[in-house]
């Protein structure tokens, strides 16, 4: 069943976003730096972590991180985000200067549309990371909830943000279009497109794939030496248990909230969404994507 705060007659109360040329932007993420961020000359040795809002970002971040870094995860006290840098909320200057470069990537993390993402630089390698839409707006409303500062929707319903979802009226705009360009460039050889239910699955399957990704001739046999001892200690750093431990390693202070890294789950999406919005959201996948493509998207896009 879908939570409902408001009472019959009072205004819907909506998220409160900054509209920016018509796309929409958390409340106090700089403007500039969202411009900055699209005029980024991509490098050589980039490497962009990209997906729609909650997608499964934070979890390939941090698996990718620790495969980079021998299995090491961050220290308590360092904050992901300052570590792998957002390119629309910092701006290219901070990419440019400040960004980590780890075992000569440079670590980028957006959630830009195609059209906006930086691509000049064929060299430069881009990770995508596909979740399916029921679970990825039970989980976006939560976060949407839970960070006032950026939202002022501590008091919203999962009605209203349903609907603004599935019209495309959130921060990274439409779901289904974003999913779509980024789908069409699943080929690429500077991209690997990864789905976040098979990562789920299979972790060791999807760590590997990473791996091979940055580069088959050095990560995978550097994980799977000494009997896999790198990459058993990528396989427990990157469960969910173990991000649990440490919230604020993630995001800023959730205090009341539920917590940033929540349940991570796959198909879990019935804890808010009723029949019909599933079937909406169903009707919507139908109308973007080919039968072959859902399926090879996964069950999840074709239930």
């Amino acid at each position: 069943m879908a939570d409902d705060h408001h009472k019959p007659g009072d205004p819907e109360k909506l998220p409160a976003y900054t509209d920016h040329g018509g796309f929409l932007l958390p409340k106090g993420f700089p403007v500039e730096s969202f411009e900055s961020g699209k005029t980024y000359q991509a490098q050589d040795n980039d490497l962009f972590i990209v997906t729609y809002p909650k997608c499964g970002t934070t979890w390939t971040q941090h698996i990718t991180y620790l495969i980079l870094n021998n299995g090491v995860p961050l220290s308590p006290d360092q904050r992901l985000d300052l570590v792998w840098p957002h390119l629309e909320e910092v701006g290219a200057d901070f990419i440019t200067n400040k960004a980590t470069v780890l075992e000569n990537h440079r670590l980028i993390k957006t959630h830009l549309p195609y059209r906006f993402t930086p691509k000049s630089n064929p060299k430069a390698k881009y990770i995508f990371v596909a979740r399916n839409p029921k679970d990825c707006v039970v989980s976006f409303y939560h976060h949407t909830v839970g960070f006032p500062r950026h939202y002022d929707f501590a008091e919203g319903t999962f009605d209203t943000y349903f609907n603004l979802f599935l019209n495309g009226k959130v921060d990274s705009g439409d779901y289904f279009d974003f999913l779509r360009k980024w789908l069409d460039r699943k080929d690429d050889p500077n991209m690997l497109f990864l789905k976040y239910e098979e990562g789920r699955k299979d972790t060791r399957k999807y760590i590997l794939q990473i791996a091979e990704f940055l580069d088959n001739d050095v990560y995978p046999a550097r994980l799977l030496a000494d009997d896999e001892k790198i990459l058993k200690l990528v396989l427990e750093h990157s469960s969910l248990e173990a991000m649990k431990q440490h919230p604020r390693r993630w995001c800023s202070d959730r205090t009341g909230y539920k917590p940033f890294i929540r349940k991570g789950s796959t198909g879990g999406w019935d804890e808010l969404l009723t029949e019909e919005q599933a079937e909406l959201i169903q009707k919507r996948l139908d109308e973007v994507f080919a039968k072959e493509e859902l399926e090879f998207l996964g069950e999840q896009y074709h239930s």
